[in-house]
C-alpha cells in the first residue's frame, strides 16, 4: 500500500510539476522528452552539421508513445540557442499532410506530433546559423527529405 501512496505521488508531481528531485528526477525543458510529454521514448534520432565546419549544431529527434500510436519529432539547438535562427522539424505519414514546425527560433522547434501506429513515417528537420546558411540533417534523403521509420 506504501509503494502504490510514493508512486501515485511521485506521478502527480510529475504532472503538476511538484515532485522532488529525489522521486522524479530533473528534465531538461529543451529535451526532446519534456517538448513530447509524458510516455514518449526515444525511437531515434539524427544530429545536424554545419556543412562547412562540420560542428554540430542540432539534433531532430523521433519520439514515440506505445499507448497512443502517436510519434512526435523535435529539434533541438546544440549552437546558438538563445538567438534568433531558423529552426524546423517535420513528420509525414502517407497519404495525410506533412506536419511541420518551421520559423525562427531561440530554442528548439516542435513538437509536431501524428497518429503512426501500423504506418511508416518520413521525419527530419533543418537549422539555420546566424548568417542564415540552411544545415540538413545528416541521413536527409534528397528524393524524400528524411529519414523513414515504420511502426
Amino acid at each position: 500500500m506504501y509503494r502504490t501512496i510514493r508512486r501515485v505521488g511521485a506521478v502527480l508531481g510529475l504532472v503538476t510539476g511538484t515532485a522532488s528531485t529525489a522521486q522524479a528526477g530533473t528534465l531538461d525543458p529543451q529535451s526532446p522528452q519534456a517538448l513530447c510529454g509524458l510516455g514518449y521514448a526515444p525511437v531515434d534520432q539524427d544530429p545536424i552539421r554545419d556543412a562547412q565546419t562540420g560542428s554540430r549544431l542540432g539534433t531532430v529527434h523521433l519520439l514515440y508513445n506505445r499507448v497512443t500510436g502517436f510519434a512526435c519529432t523535435a529539434t533541438v539547438k546544440s549552437a546558438y540557442p538563445g538567438t534568433l535562427t531558423r529552426t524546423r522539424v517535420y513528420l509525414a505519414l502517407e497519404y495525410l499532410p506533412t506536419q511541420v514546425d518551421d520559423g525562427a527560433r531561440l530554442h528548439p522547434a516542435g513538437p509536431v506530433r501524428a497518429y503512426v501506429r501500423g504506418g511508416c513515417t518520413i521525419w527530419g528537420g533543418l537549422m539555420a546559423d546566424p548568417g542564415a546558411a540552411v544545415h540538413h540533417h545528416d541521413r536527409a534523403n534528397p528524393a524524400i527529405g528524411g529519414i523513414g521509420t515504420c511502426f
